[in-house]
């Protein structure tokens, strides 16, 4: 039996669904006005205790009464750099318009019926199951760094007989001696909503991309399984000039959407590296500081997801530049000896623009590739050891 083959809202699920944690709806998808409002207050809860828990964590930078050790130190460099890595990628899903208009575009392009989809392989683009455990191990080890403490407070309660009144950031003092138990919860509170807020944002902004950028890569593969089983003739001039010419219309179109793409997603997607590098480099070294604890141990799973977030980004960006330069190459390998002359002009049409290769870059300037990659880890391990030296 055939398998069903998947719709693009199919495809749409998974990052909408991991706005949608945080009260963000990105497609603006109808909902009844009972739900609608209780998405806003949650999204308005999110936003207010993000901005409160970044105004405490400056004041206590220019107070810095209470940064008085390298671990803290190092806590709040993670802290800083995380804090502009996701805020930055908020930032670029804010583009509401402009990726529900890509959006349009990549969901009129996509297969319709399903020979089309089983001859474009849209079920082997889809979310993997190790993608998708990948997304859920980040955001679960996001959620154990936030709930870790409480957990530890709670297992000295039963080891020790004493609650300890641990949570997560170090920006709020809490002493059991002389404040209530409910500015613990508020606390808490706050810190959970500010690290959904957070969280949310860096993950969900990455899979927005990731899911338009598949889009993109199916259709050049389409384009390429296309010419590789096409045999014009002369015998049928006209109708291989029509298969060719929407060919020549797609891969120009396809230039476009990249384009698209490369402008609601480019402009962040330097800094948005940079900041993952420096968030894993400074993870890192407060772990390595912390020792083997319940704290330590969620980081090193939170450090794994990051490094597995830059390589699927950097992947599919090397991907796109590897297959509108297979293009070309299929054209070459095209059997086109029996075709005419004006069949032959359309693939030198081709040929000439996959000669300008179509990529994923940042700021209009960096390609992002495998190379790319290559050199962030390399970086990131310079720094590190660079690090842990001054430190010792």
């Amino acid at each position: 039996m055939e398998p069903v083959q998947y719709s693009y809202e199919d495809f749409a699920r998974l990052p909408t669904t991991v706005f949608w944690i945080m009260g963000y709806d990105m497609l603006g998808v109808p909902k009844t006005r009972s739900r609608r409002i209780l998405y806003w207050i949650y999204r308005f809860l999110c936003l207010a205790s993000h901005g409160v828990c970044v105004g405490v964590m400056v004041f206590r930078m220019v107070e810095a009464k209470t940064i008085d050790n390298v671990s803290l130190i190092m806590r709040y460099a993670t802290l800083v750099t995380y804090i502009i890595n996701s805020d930055t990628k908020f930032a670029t899903v804010l583009q509401g318009s402009a990726i529900q208009s890509l959006n349009s575009k990549l969901a009129e392009l996509y297969p319709k019926t399903t020979l089309d989809r089983i001859y474009h392989r849209v079920n082997d683009h889809y979310w993997t199951k190790s993608f998708v455990y990948l997304v859920i191990i980040y955001i679960g080890s996001s959620i154990m760094v936030v709930i870790g403490p409480i957990i530890t407070s709670i297992i000295a309660y039963f080891t020790h007989n004493v609650f300890i009144y641990m949570h997560c950031y170090p920006y709020f003092l809490y002493d059991p001696e002389k404040d209530p138990v409910w500015i613990y919860i508020g606390i808490y509170a706050l810190e959970w909503l500010h690290s959904t807020q957070m969280v949310i944002s860096n993950i969900g902004a990455d899979i927005w991309l990731l899911y338009f950028q598949v889009q993109i890569n199916l259709h050049f593969r389409g384009i390429i399984r296309s010419l590789e089983d096409h045999k014009p003739s002369v015998k049928h001039d006209q109708e291989d000039r029509k298969f060719i010419a929407k060919i020549v219309d797609k891969q120009v179109h396809l230039v476009s959407l990249q384009n698209d793409l490369n402008g609601i997603f480019g402009k962040s997607l330097l800094l948005s590296l940079l900041t993952t590098a420096a968030v894993i480099c400074t993870v890192a070294v407060y772990t390595l500081i912390q020792g083997p604890t319940l704290e330590g141990f969620t980081y090193v799973i939170f450090i794994g997801t990051s490094v597995m977030q830059v390589y699927l980004v950097c992947y599919y960006g090397q991907q796109v530049l590897d297959l509108s330069g297979e293009v070309a190459h299929a054209v070459y390998n095209h059997d086109f000896h029996d075709a005419s002359i004006a069949y032959k002009r359309y693939l030198l049409i081709i040929i000439i623009r996959a000669q300008q290769p179509v990529e994923l870059n940042a700021m209009g300037y960096l390609s992002i590739s495998l190379d790319t990659f290559k050199q962030l880890m390399s970086v990131s391990y310079r720094v590190i050891t660079m690090l842990m030296q001054m430190i010792q």
